[in-house]
């Protein structure tokens, strides 16, 4: 626009030159003066865009960088919260929409989270202004364990910073319980077999009929013991080993059929009928002989053990699900005592025993269940219970084909 402005007045200089005979200096000099206005012009122009381009680039990246916040914020694991002046929620990332609900954005915190010692660890912070970090455990619905951070920002804001030491204070639970139970479960028997040698030393001990009576129960809890630790002893090797990958091919089949003959007089003194159906062309698996057998073994003196006399056990191939298609799946199904709907899900727990167990009295380590969880983790399968109570349980391992 500015060089068709230059070149008309040029146009008309020369017009006016021609026409009106005015001076040729006075005509050159109008020329260079417009051009040179043209040129300044321009670059004024030009000037002006990289200010625009930087002011849009400088925008964007404002933008950008928010935008990034926000992802970055939804992304972690921690759940962050701010708080107005008057304790509503203004903001609420991800994680916090996930463990107290979608409505929490202008709810106020009392109605969204209702756990006593936050808020009032919130209103003592509102008093004194000072930094606190509380721990929090919240038992309904689910256990939750939460170090709670509460900060000071601008304008009166608090922000909440939840992390999540769940997993870590259930495996300090789990420690604690393993040790107090072992601890327990050793010095039981060790405080009969005491009891009974201080019963011969003292009362006993002209009375060869009794000391023979006393030394038969010390075996027995000497053997109580010696299995005890056994089982302690397994699933602390199973447990260190665990992240080790196995690579081996091994025929389930004749592992299956090993553990039955070690376990065959068992059976026949509980006269017990077993059924054994098992696909010839569904028999190798990835996997480790020695553990598989410990876990068979396990399964199937568990199955012996809540089955009345007479009952049947039966270990057959089981349909896979489409999920499990690359697995073969061994089913043990037996006619005992069964589980409890709600005390299936802890039956692999270290040292639990169901009420029904505990009422009847059969005995046990509590272990069994532990080691065989921990054997089909390590050889990254499965373990399936179905169970009810007085009609029997079905243990499906899966494992994955060789």
């Amino acid at each position: 626009m500015f060089y068709l402005i230059a070149a008309v007045a040029i146009a008309f200089n020369i017009f006016f030159y021609n026409f009106f005979e005015s001076s040729l200096i006075i005509l050159t000099s109008n020329i260079i003066f417009f051009l040179i206005l043209a040129v300044l012009i321009n670059k004024q122009k030009k000037s002006k865009f990289p200010e625009k381009k930087n002011l849009d680039i400088n925008y964007s990246s404002e933008l950008e960088k928010k935008k990034l916040e926000k992802i970055f914020i939804d992304k972690i694991e921690d759940i962050v919260i701010i708080l107005s002046k008057f304790n509503i929620i203004v903001y609420a990332n991800k994680a916090a929409i996930n463990n107290f609900g979608s409505n929490l954005e202008g709810s106020h915190i009392t109605a969204s989270i209702r756990i006593s010692e936050l808020l009032d660890q919130i209103d003592q912070h509102r008093s004194d202004n000072q930094i606190k970090i509380i721990n929090v455990e919240i038992k309904n619905p689910i256990f939750k364990y939460y170090k709670i951070s509460i900060s000071p920002i601008q304008s009166e804001q608090i922000l909440l910073v939840f992390k999540d030491f769940t997993e870590i204070q259930k495996s300090q639970l789990i420690r604690s319980d393993f040790i107090a139970n072992a601890s327990h479960n050793l010095k039981t028997p060790l405080v009969s077999i005491k009891g009974f040698l201080e019963t011969i030393e003292d009362s006993a001990k002209n009375d060869p009929r009794s000391q023979k009576k006393f030394i038969e129960i010390m075996k027995m809890e000497a053997n109580k013991m010696e299995i005890l630790i056994e089982d302690l002893m397994t699933l602390s090797r199973i447990e260190q080993q665990e992240h080790i990958s196995i690579n081996n091919k091994i025929n389930l089949i004749e592992v299956i059929n090993d553990v039955i003959v070690l376990i065959s007089n068992r059976i026949k003194e509980k006269k017990i009928s077993l059924k054994l159906n098992l696909d010839q062309n569904q028999k190798f698996v990835i996997g480790d002989a020695e553990k598989l057998s410990t876990l068979f073994l396990n399964l199937i003196d568990n199955a012996i053990k809540f089955s009345s006399s007479g009952k049947t056990i039966e270990i057959k191939n089981s349909n896979p699900e489409e999920f499990f298609k690359k697995y073969i799946s061994i089913s043990i199904i037996d006619e005992g005592i069964g589980i409890k709907e709600e005390d299936i899900h802890r039956v692999t727990e270290r040292f639990f025993r169901a009420e029904n167990t505990r009422k009847l009295k059969i005995e046990g380590t509590g272990l069994g269940l532990a080691i065989a969880k921990h054997i089909i983790n390590q050889h990254r399968g499965e373990l399936k219970i179905v169970s009810k109570i007085e009609v029997g349980s079905e243990f499906i391992v899966r494992l994955p084909k060789a």
